[in-house]
């Protein structure tokens, strides 16, 4: 969405900001007190520039889009590009902190120009560590006065010897970043004794986009019991290190540049809410939000899907539109599943071969509308509500994703029904030719 300049120009998303939108993002921030922390992906998830195939020969493994091959040359000048062109808007509005990525790099060591490199730098490991600390330090030199951030799981395993011999407890901050439940299990104490080395360290939580790629009903307790995870896992480190910088709550609108839409904003929002007093709180709050409440006028529930009626938020109604599609769709599988009808006589031998009960079939057709019609007018309504906010692909992306089977499979019941009903007369069985069965090979 950022707008690059030169060759990373052919690379954005259609809808890209302009400059004069991202410069009056910058200064509305500035007004309201925020402070925007830019993060330029330096190593992986650079899909939406490697897919391409002007930059393919980019990439670490030609097989994947995802790391780039950041010991070749021109790889490293691209990755420099991209730091210049978002450093240069932020600057202007102040830029104490730029974070580096560096995350989830699972190829490593593969390209012509990284197998040349590890000769010189002996191994996998350190070869990461080489990348990261040069590309600190390309920041800190053309910027003295910004902090370096960088995710820590590339550097959590390495050797205290290496992160020595590269400085890097000079050039980054490491963000520890963990979006479950029970961070015991998954951010261990020994993760953060592997970095006690550096002074300065933060923690990263999350609010929308990180229970399931396909996730796009609310589910706080999910992230409640994240940010209660991270008052536990904070009160019990905070010793071992100079500064705990802060806490940085993440909300990710996709798993990764491939992966389908998970969250709306205006769907986590009073996820946001309520994992926010419950930081400031520094304790479990037992559902009492009472900052939540006078907020967004609701007392938004924790349960998976379920949504409070009456809140008043900047889109609120898609809140619960989104999340009444949710329950709705939950009853739907439960009827395709379970129901002994539409499953006896609306089956898919129904479907292909118009042969039915015209008694059974008047029954089903009552049902079928009972969750068709519901689902229609969320999707009309959502379409309206969502049309304030997102662009129109979006909306076309999330209604696709999300309910277009659903009611592609309601329609074709319709279809099915219909073209039943008007039979007058039926086959002689069997009714599945062979030439159609499954395992059937014909000449």
């Amino acid at each position: 969405m950022f707008p690059f300049k030169g060759r990373l120009s052919s690379a954005v998303n259609k809808n890209a900001y302009s400059m004069e939108t991202v410069e009056r993002i910058l200064k509305a921030a500035q007004k309201h007190h925020l402070q925007i922390i830019p993060l330029v992906q330096t190593m992986g998830h650079l899909e939406w520039i490697l897919k391409l195939e002007q930059f393919a020969h980019l990439r670490e493994d030609s097989r994947f889009p995802q790391v780039i091959c950041f010991s070749d040359d021109d790889a490293w000048d691209l990755i420099k590009e991209m730091i210049e062109d978002v450093a240069e808007v932020h600057k202007k509005f102040g830029m104490p902190y730029f974070h580096i990525g560096a995350d989830e790099a699972f190829q490593i060591g593969i390209c012509n120009a990284s197998v040349a490199r590890i000769q010189k730098e002996f191994s996998r490991e350190r070869l990461m560590l080489w990348h990261i600390a040069r590309t600190a330090r390309f920041v800190k030199e053309k910027y003295p006065e910004t902090q370096v951030l960088a995710w820590h799981d590339m550097m959590a395993s390495a050797m205290e010897s290496d992160i020595e011999d590269y400085k890097l407890t000079e050039l980054v901050q490491p963000v520890l970043w963990n979006y479950a439940e029970d961070l015991d299990i998954y951010l261990p104490r020994s993760t953060w004794m592997l970095l006690r080395n550096f002074g300065s360290v933060w923690g990263s939580s999350a609010w929308k986009g990180a229970d399931g790629p396909a996730r796009y009903s609310t589910n706080a307790n999910h992230y409640v019991k994240n940010h209660e995870s991270w008052i536990k896992q904070l009160t019990m480190v905070y010793k071992d290190f100079n500064v705990i910088e802060g806490l940085i709550m993440t909300g990710w609108s996709r798993y990764d540049h491939f992966a389908v839409l998970a969250e709306t904003i205006p769907v986590a929002l009073p996820t946001l809410a309520i994992s926010m007093e419950t930081m400031l709180e520094g304790r479990p709050l037992l559902g009492n939000h009472p900052i939540t409440f006078e907020l967004l006028q609701c007392s938004p529930p924790l349960d998976l899907g379920y949504v409070a009626s009456g809140c008043r938020f900047p889109g609120s109604r898609i809140y619960e539109l989104i999340n009444d599609m949710y329950q709705k769709q939950m009853q739907l599988r439960t009827y395709r599943q379970d129901d002994y009808e539409v499953n006896g006589w609306l089956s898919r031998v129904a479907d292909e071969y118009t042969v039915s009960s015209h008694w059974y079939i008047d029954k089903i057709e009552q049902m079928i509308e009972m969750h068709a019609v519901p689902l229609e007018r969320i999707a009309e309504d959502l379409r309206f509500e969502m049309d304030k906010i997102f662009y129109k692909d979006t909306i076309d992306e999330f209604l696709f994703t999300y309910l277009g089977e659903d009611l592609e499979w309601l329609n074709k019941k319709r279809e099915t029904i219909k073209k039943v009903s008007n039979a007058k007369a039926f086959p002689k069985r069997p009714f599945v030719e062979s030439a159609k069965s499954i395992g059937t090979q014909c000449s």
